[in-house]
């Protein structure tokens, strides 16, 4: 079991997926899970503030992940059943995911699903408290952190990708606000956990970050 946290635009989540398929492993995008579930939670129109609901919708949900690993296949995420893959980084689902990740019982039914994605899997999973909380024992924990301006800018590239084009100065503030939720909310805030690896990506292309993680985790550093 291999872990990377870190805050958006850190670089883990292309990280965690190139390095999965160089080892073999299954990878898994917790953040995508939540969105996956904020998804499906506005195509129901359940409000925000009904936070049982809100619980019970993830509780009764079914998660499944794919690709991402050696095979080749590009990775996704499937809830109940249905790919969601390409529906989950809208920005206006990007604004609503902290109404589930700031609740605790939406977190604690999450969590359990987590859990049972890895069973019996070699994974590599990137999220913000997967060191800490959820799989406080996995073999290998990396922290991926990089400057606000960075991350901004990477940010911004991700989504001209995606055809969608957004104000420096907006998503600067978007990022902001989305670090300041992360690390203050009342459970599982972003934290680097006490044993896990710090990476600083500022200035490391992703190839070069990947080398890294591959020669830690194969014990040749």
């Amino acid at each position: 079991m291999i872990t990377l946290d870190g805050p958006a635009g850190s670089g883990k989540s292309t990280a965690a997926r190139l390095l999965a398929a160089q080892l073999g492993f299954q990878y898994l995008d917790t953040g995508g899970l939540y969105r996956a579930a904020t998804l499906k939670a506005m195509e129901q129109g359940v409000r925000w503030d009904d936070k049982e609901r809100l619980a019970e919708l993830v509780r009764t949900s079914t998660f499944d992940v794919r690709g991402g690993d050696s095979s080749g296949s590009p990775a996704g995420i499937l809830i109940d059943g249905r790919d969601v893959t390409d529906r989950i980084r809208t920005p206006e689902l990007t604004a609503n995911i902290h109404h589930l990740a700031d609740a605790p019982l939406v977190r604690r039914e999450m969590n359990a699903h987590q859990r049972a994605l890895v069973a019996g899997r070699d994974v590599v999973a990137e999220g913000r408290d997967l060191g800490t909380v959820i799989f406080p024992a996995a073999e290998f924990k990396f922290y991926l952190d990089a400057t606000h301006e960075t991350r901004v800018r990477r940010r911004r590239l991700e989504l001209q990708a995606a055809g969608i084009d957004r104000a420096e100065a907006e998503l600067g503030e978007d990022v902001r606000r989305r670090d300041e939720r992360d690390q203050m909310r009342a459970v599982a805030p972003l934290r680097c956990p006490d044993d896990a690896v710090r990476v600083d990506t500022t200035h490391r292309s992703i190839d070069q970050i990947v080398a890294f993680l591959v020669r830690t985790v194969r014990r040749e550093i």
